[in-house]
């Protein structure tokens, strides 16, 4: 086995067999700064922080002014709340890379206050470089927006914002377009109607576990609640996995994305048996699969798939995640979240929601029992309560010690909200959208449940 090989397991995020090719490798001496580089990133994926930080410093005194290697060290730090250590790191890459979009945009994540009106030239500067790509031209805007949001001149906020999100989505066009037609044309549609076949419940891997899935609109205090839920040995929180949605796509994209498809004629069904087949592979390769382990899922949009995890997972319980609609759209719309297609236009975000409400709403008829509200609203101004309330639900014992986040060690928060959950709590802020109201209003008439006024 080499490096190729190596690399096209993390492209595929087969971590376990990287890991093996990988230290395979640096065994054998062969190439360290890159193989070490790459342990970095396995061992990142798979949440241990330690074996991470390892390589990556051992990949950075073969390579000390690498910017990839620093940048990725500096957000494994960032990411397990060693905010000081980030901070030093970014530092040294603005005075190696002054022109090195990425620290700036990460120095923002980790302290707003980083980010200056004095640096507004700068990413003009940027911008206008001939050779500068979409995701780096995208990242510049955004910073501008920040800028001008500072400055509480909300329009041209909001005008950086649509440049912003252009850009992101046409760095991954054909990927978005894609994933926007399979959300808004074919599994909002046929939720409902979804044919399983090849189903033998009982020689089924999942019927002993109890899996916890966290659903919702992003923005809606579902990272708070995955961390509050990895309290021990015995809970694995596996992020924005995806693994559900991967299955279902690895069995019908050829059907979907064909030039010949008609959604009307299209008959939605799976495979049972290589459902579970796949969703095992993928489970043992990111984080091996253990039967005695509650694994807890934050891909928001498994509201879409509730009807299939059922299927697979009878024991499985949704938490879910959501707050005031208005101010949902503004939060999607004003955070960067590159790997959401539908989250880069008010349009589609608009119509993304409007397929959800009509899901969710559908599901908690369906399984009253398998589903819990939770309102950030609430989960802000009771925290506590709220909490005892979902471990009850997931039956979890509750344990005081787990209400505080900062004493939980090594806990990986990749999200934009990793700074504001190690501190308190803060109240839910009612006001804090009422700038902004003015992009919602060609909205109003076209959807009820938005409240404009």
């Amino acid at each position: 086995m080499d490096i190729e090989t190596g690399k096209k397991f993390v492209r595929e995020r087969n971590y376990q067999e990287a890991k093996k090719i990988f230290l395979n490798l640096l065994n054998k001496g062969e190439s360290p700064m890159i193989v070490n580089y790459f342990l970095g990133i396995i061992f990142f994926e798979l949440q241990i922080y330690e074996k991470s930080k390892l390589h990556y410093e051992k990949s950075l005194k073969l390579n000390p002014n690498s910017k990839e290697i620093l940048i990725n060290l500096a957000y494994l730090e960032q990411t397990y709340g060693k905010f000081g250590n980030a901070e030093l790191i970014y530092k040294k890459l603005l005075s190696l890379y002054p022109h090195y979009i990425e620290t700036y945009y990460r120095m923002y994540l980790l302290n707003s206050h980083n980010l200056k009106e004095e640096h507004k030239n700068l990413f003009f500067e940027i911008i206008s470089q001939k050779d500068i790509s979409l995701h780096e031209r995208s990242l510049a805007n955004y910073l501008l927006s920040k800028i001008y949001k500072k400055k509480d001149e909300y329009e041209s906020e909001i005008d950086y914002l649509k440049k912003s999100h252009e850009d992101i989505f046409n760095s991954k066009k054909n990927y978005n377009l894609q994933s926007n037609f399979y959300f808004q044309e074919v599994i909002s549609k046929k939720f409902k109607e979804i044919i399983f076949s090849n189903v033998n419940i009982k020689k089924s891997n999942f019927q002993k576990i109890s899996p916890i899935f966290i659903i919702g609109l992003p923005r809606s205090g579902s990272t708070l609640v995955e961390t509050s839920l990895s309290y021990n040995d015995k809970t694995k929180a596996i992020g924005e996995s995806s693994i559900i949605n991967m299955a279902v796509l690895n069995q019908i994209s050829y059907k979907i994305f064909s030039k010949s498809f008609n959604i009307k004629n299209y008959e939605f069904s799976l495979d049972h048996s290589e459902l579970e087949s796949f969703i095992l592979n993928k489970f043992t390769n990111l984080f091996g699969f253990n039967e005695n382990i509650r694994y807890v899922d934050k891909t928001l949009e498994n509201f879409f798939n509730i009807d299939i995890i059922l299927k697979l997972f009878p024991n499985a319980k949704f938490l879910h995640c959501f707050r005031n609609l208005n101010d949902a759209i503004i939060a999607i719309f004003q955070s960067l979240l590159p790997t959401l297609s539908w989250t880069h236009n008010l349009d589609d975000i608009t119509n993304y929601i409007d397929d959800y409400l009509k899901t969710i709403n559908y599901f908690k008829k369906q399984y009253p029992d398998k589903i819990m509200d939770i309102k950030l609203e609430y989960l802000t101004k009771d925290n506590e309560k709220i909490l005892k309330d979902i471990f009850k639900f997931c039956n979890f014992e509750w344990n005081e010690k787990l209400f505080n986040i900062n004493k939980k060690k090594n806990i990986q928060i990749k999200t934009t909200s990793n700074v504001q959950l190690r501190d308190k709590v803060k109240n839910y802020d009612y006001d804090k959208y009422q700038h902004y109201k003015f992009i919602l209003n060609k909205y109003k008439k076209k959807y009820k449940w938005l409240d404009v006024k």
